[in-house]
């Protein structure tokens, strides 16, 4: 019973930090999809340069069968959103569903917009290096606001679920993949040009984020170590360590929880443990390295 009232408290917890500046994460989440989609339809997409996730796939897609990219990219979206709800749960999917479907309609949108801006006169390396800048700040603003476009990033979450594969090495297979993908079909300098477009915009999305290492390191100071372990690994995915331990002035028994965070989740975490328990305190730092582990 305990155990089950602690899982509604969590969801309730969880749902109460979605609401927090909704309109502000919502906004935000717009302007980091349109700069998404304007990096794509502007410098990738008209170069065939395959930079990974599901628009880089659509890129393929439409030289092999003639689907039009913003197209597949909905089709591809919606069904890894339901694959998602199934196998994930409902909270780690909710936040895409504006994502899947706001993406293929900016992607149609800025389509558009090579008619009337005339960019011919750059060379392809420019192209490929303000195209990364704009995609990273795009992949900056949309992780900062909370939400997901979907597509690749279920993906990732079930690799990493159901065969303990880090999200930042799912990421890399997935997107190397693709890549070798886009060699094949458009050429070993296509490629090349894509590996410079995705390190530009991982730079730019680190700059966005003020972050600068693949994880998070959490010592978690709290009297709710319950619950908040039970996010961590429940919800989260990702694993604890508690350590006994008392306070220097108070020497009262306390809990400590040690975790390693994705970079990409530091936001959602730091705000959701200041909503289990308001009078945690807790020290993060920058982690470069993980290895082994269960």
């Amino acid at each position: 019973m305990n155990d089950r009232r602690r899982e509604i408290d969590i969801n309730e917890i969880l749902m109460r930090v979605d609401n927090n500046n909704l309109y502000e994460k919502s906004a935000l989440f717009i302007w980091g999809v349109l700069l998404y989609a304007l990096s794509f339809s502007m410098f990738f997409s008209p170069n065939n340069i395959v930079t990974g996730g599901s628009t880089g796939l659509s890129i393929i897609i439409e030289e092999l069968f003639g689907i039009e990219e913003s197209t597949f990219v909905l089709l591809f979206s919606l069904t890894f959103l339901v694959i998602g709800y199934i196998t994930l749960g409902r909270y780690a999917t909710i936040k895409t569903v504006c994502g899947v479907i706001i993406l293929p309609i900016f992607m149609r949108f800025t389509s558009i917009f090579p008619n009337f801006i005339d960019i011919s006169e750059l060379s392809l390396f420019l192209k490929v290096f303000i195209g990364g800048i704009i995609l990273g700040l795009g992949n900056g603003i949309i992780i900062r606001s909370g939400f997901s476009v979907g597509g690749f990033q279920t993906i990732y979450q079930i690799l990493n679920k159901y065969f303990m594969i880090s999200i930042g090495k799912a990421t890399l297979i997935v997107n190397g993949t693709l890549v070798c993908l886009g060699c094949v079909f458009f050429g070993i300098t296509n490629a090349m040009y894509a590996i410079i477009g995705l390190y530009v915009a991982s730079i730019v999305t680190d700059k966005v984020m003020l972050e600068t290492s693949a994880s998070k390191t959490f010592f978690i100071v709290t009297k709710k170590s319950a619950e908040i372990k039970e996010y961590i690994i429940d919800i989260l995915g990702s694993s604890a360590t508690i350590i006994n331990a008392r306070g220097g002035y108070s020497n009262d028994k306390q809990k400590i929880i040690m975790c390693a965070i994705p970079t990409r989740k530091y936001y959602e975490v730091k705000e959701i443990i200041e909503k289990i328990d308001e009078d945690s305190f807790f020290l993060i730092t920058d982690t470069y390295e993980v290895f082994g582990g269960m």
